[in-house]
């Protein structure tokens, strides 16, 4: 049997070495899967508003809408307050006016859910004398209890959108308003955090 020549050796050389590569440029590809935070795992805020976790509280989608610009503007700002504890809590949340600070404060039952000027005929939470133009960001402090309370920036919006044109600020203002909480179900009850606070 004659021996393979010079010619088929180096041929069987390219091909080795191109499969040790090919075998290189995969694992080193597959590697970056083990390094690299996957996309679906980061917690963000999917609409315009931002969100917050105070312990058992969780703020969602927190938006200040606004009819007309200038200081001393009402505005309402809309929110869902989720409370994943077994007792109920009055929610405080702090925010800069014309005059100074004010505070309202919530109550939601325990495993439950308060929405807040989300839909059209819903109840508001208002706000008079804003101190912020449409397209700034308004710092608001939420605490509640004796758990350490937090702030975060909530962005003030018009009704040029069409989505939030129906939940502008009502003609009648009231402070501290009373709502009705709504029972968590269990997937609300497992909601992820929010993402860090701006």
């Amino acid at each position: 049997m004659r021996a393979p020549s010079l010619k088929s050796r180096g041929l069987t050389t390219r091909v080795v070495s191109a499969a040790a590569v090919g075998a290189v440029v995969v694992l080193t590809a597959a590697g970056c899967n083990f390094i690299s935070p996957q996309a679906t795992t980061k917690q963000y805020d999917a609409s315009d508003g931002y969100s917050l976790n105070v312990g058992d509280i969780q703020v969602r989608n927190a938006i200040l809408l606004t009819a007309r610009e200038g200081d001393g503007a009402t505005a309402s700002l809309s929110m869902v307050v989720l409370n994943t504890s077994d007792e109920a809590a009055r929610v405080s949340f702090e925010y800069p006016t014309t005059s100074g600070k004010e505070t309202q404060t919530i109550e939601v039952d325990g495993s439950s859910k308060v929405e807040l000027g989300t839909e059209p005929g819903q109840d508001q939470f208002i706000i008079d004398s804003l101190d912020s133009d449409p397209g700034a960001l308004v710092p608001v402090f939420v605490q509640y209890g004796t758990e350490t309370g937090k702030s975060f920036n909530v962005p003030v919006l018009t009704g040029a959108l069409s989505e939030y044109a129906t939940l502008l600020p009502s003609p009648t203002p009231s402070s501290d308003p009373t709502v009705e909480s709504t029972p968590l179900v269990e997937a609300t009850e497992q909601a992820p955090s929010s993402s860090p606070t701006p």
